[in-house]
């Protein structure tokens, strides 16, 4: 049961006019029962929320129902083997009777959980993922392990996990936990044999790589992610497939081949999607055109046109809805580095104050120490200025 008023669910139906008696008769339950959901005095059974994301469009978490979907996770562990080799029709989820749901629902109730969680992760939410992700991968092991109809579907949302994994470990710069868990993505994507989630897979280690200074080994993710795409006779998202082409523009331009850089840029433009909300990997990669822009400017840095760059950078502030405090974190320490390149003292100083705020509140220490690398290489030349040094208390945390 709720412990409190559900203010996010009531939210929801205000902002669309919505009557409850509207969408009690959407979902097939009485206003009572509705208006008991949104006092927070009732939970909905998992068919009934299922039926409530799909009218709303919008996620469990986003319905202001994160704790239930966990609570409902958690009671459903743990998963035996012989559990799941009930037939799939069994009313059966692990070792107790659930007749709410059959593993087919669960799943997908997981699925939306987990589209979720990445929304989650884009604005900074490592604590509540660190949280969420082991119950998520604990009760997906058995479904995930042993033959069955839904192995596949479930060894999709396991790759997602350890996808998430791996960046949440970059973010904290353990660049070998990161590559570990970036693996097992790759892995169990494999073993899904969803190979849009295996070249995700590959661009989440292509990152990981990229952090670390390996551009060799980058370049061999992106190769391999783009070889996967030619070999493939399913549709390719082209989210991934503009990504790749961005990705190996800036290792082209990180090896001072302007020319190739140019011709992966324009085939990146070319192939990204106009509206990427729509494609099929947004849910597990959140990446808008923004992603463009990142690489655009990067390929102008390597290539020593700053000027270019900031220009670049520049386009990020009228994308609408606004990227995502991550992705802004991003951007505001490129514009700071990207200044302090171009000889801008107080330009670089807002811009880095500006940035080491957004790492430290999206909980980043891999960018808060990319900043403070920065700060070092601002003070080797404005070191004199008082602007400059006062900017030492970022990082006495």
């Amino acid at each position: 049961m709720l412990k409190k008023q559900n203010n996010m669910l009531k939210a929801a139906r205000l902002k669309k006019s919505w009557t409850p008696e509207f969408v009690s008769g959407k979902v097939g339950v009485s206003r009572d029962t509705y208006i008991r959901w949104e006092a927070g005095s009732q939970a909905p059974r998992l068919s009934s929320l299922q039926a409530l994301c799909t009218i709303f469009e919008m996620s469990p978490i986003e319905l202001g129902f994160a704790d239930l979907l966990e609570e409902r996770m958690r009671s459903r562990l743990p998963l035996s083997k012989k559990s799941m080799l009930r037939p799939p029709q069994s009313k059966n989820i692990g070792d107790e009777e659930y007749p709410e749901a059959t593993l087919s629902e669960a799943l997908h109730m997981w699925s939306l959980g987990l589209s979720s969680c990445w929304q989650l992760y884009m604005v900074g939410g490592q604590h509540e993922l660190e949280r969420l992700l082991p119950t998520y991968l604990a009760q997906l092991t058995a479904p995930t392990l042993h033959p069955g109809p839904e192995q596949q579907s479930a060894a999709s949302l396991t790759a997602q996990i350890y996808g998430l994994m791996a960046l949440l470990e970059l973010q904290r710069g353990d660049f070998v936990s990161a590559q570990m868990n970036g693996t097992q993505a790759l892995v169990y994507s494999q073993l899904a044999k969803n190979w849009n989630l295996y070249i995700a897979s590959q661009l989440w280690m292509a990152s990981i790589f990229s952090r670390r200074k390996r551009i060799g080994a980058a370049l061999g993710a992106y190769n391999d992610a783009l070889k996967r795409i030619n070999i493939t006779n399913e549709v390719t998202s082209p989210l991934l497939h503009g990504w790749i082409f961005a990705g190996l523009a800036e290792i082209q331009a990180a090896m001072n081949h302007e020319q190739e850089a140019m011709q992966f840029l324009r085939l990146a433009m070319t192939i990204f999607p106009e509206h990427p909300q729509e494609d099929t990997a947004f849910s597990y990669t959140q990446c808008d055109r923004s992603l463009l822009y990142f690489y655009q400017g990067q390929v102008s840095l390597h290539l020593g046109k700053p000027r270019q760059a900031w220009e670049v950078f520049a386009q990020v502030d009228e994308i609408k809805p606004k990227p995502p405090e991550r992705t802004r974190a991003e951007f505001l320490k490129l514009k700071a580095y990207t200044s302090l390149v171009l000889g801008n003292m107080v330009q670089s100083c807002i811009y880095l104050e500006a940035a080491a705020h957004a790492a430290q509140s999206i909980n980043s220490d891999l960018i808060y120490t990319e900043i403070y690398t920065l700060y070092e290489h601002m003070l080797s030349i404005w070191g004199q200025e008082a602007r400059v040094r006062s900017l030492a208390h970022l990082f006495q945390r």
